[in-house]
């Protein structure tokens, strides 16, 4: 997901500095997906401004700091670049051959830093703006299909007194969700899941007026995202602490996995 992590400072409070216009570069997508069949993985940037723009790109590792050296067995070319106005480049991410795990994907992050361009005005704020996209590496030979990790979820509501949900990826594949709710109440805004693990969801203790019950049968319904970034919806009826599924539904919220069926959520 794309991070701003520099912006103007308040204005009111600095009534005599110009913060100048940024041309924001463009990343060709919001995730990139390293298929291990493959020796490269390349990501689109564009400069749709109308001047020269510096960029610095790199990959860390998940929950290190963005500036540390990650010793990773990646390769990202060119670490430098200069996009023209108007233009585009191609960022290379290549793979040493050993290092990452064979089973399953391994999740990293790539960050595209833009240089701000030095000004000489007087009294005039520059602004450093960095994005981060997730790169899932896959590497080749997993069993199952990706698309097919939503379906392949197991929920499981807890004791009534517990108030929780359970979710179990069985894949060696990533699960990015989105929106998840039960009963018509947001659960989780995000969720990933990683190969492999379990996640637990707190439910709330109480409903809003006019909504039914957590305990017992629920709805449970969310978002999934595809190897493009973009989503699907699932959903499904819960019964009391049975493990369950999601089936896929169509534009018209009919279940696509039994026509004749449509969900009551």
């Amino acid at each position: 997901m794309k991070q701003v992590i520099a912006m103007c400072l308040v204005a009111l409070l600095v009534p005599l500095w110009a913060c100048p216009a940024q041309a924001v570069v463009s990343l060709g997508g919001t995730r990139l997906v390293f298929d291990g069949r493959f020796r490269e993985a390349t990501l689109d940037v564009s400069n749709p401004g109308q001047a020269q723009v510096l960029i610095q790109a790199w990959i860390a590792k998940p929950g290190a700091a963005p500036s540390a050296q990650a010793d990773l067995p990646f390769v990202l070319t060119p670490h430098l670049a200069q996009i023209p106005a108007m233009g585009r480049h191609r960022l290379r991410v290549l793979y040493e051959g050993v290092g990452m795990p064979l089973d399953r994907e391994s999740l990293l992050h790539l960050y595209v830093l833009e240089v701000p361009r030095r000004s000489e005005a007087r009294q005039q704020l520059n602004i450093a703006v960095r994005q981060r996209i997730n790169v899932f590496y896959r590497p080749k030979g997993l069993a199952g299909d990706p698309a097919d990790v939503p379906l392949r979820l197991r929920w499981q509501r807890g004791t009534p007194d517990s108030h929780t949900l359970s979710v179990r990826n069985p894949t060696p594949f990533h699960a990015s969700l989105l929106n998840i709710a039960f009963n018509g109440v947001e659960v989780s805004e995000d969720l990933m899941i990683e190969p492999f693990s379990e996640r637990l969801l707190p439910l709330p203790k109480t409903l809003p007026e006019g909504l039914s019950r957590l305990a017992g049968e629920g709805c449970l319904s969310f978002k999934a995202l595809t190897d493009y970034g973009g989503q699907r919806d699932f959903s499904t009826q819960g019964h009391d602490s049975e493990p369950f599924t999601a089936r896929l539904r169509d534009a018209s919220g009919r279940t696509l996995a039994s026509p004749q069926f449509i969900e009551k959520c």
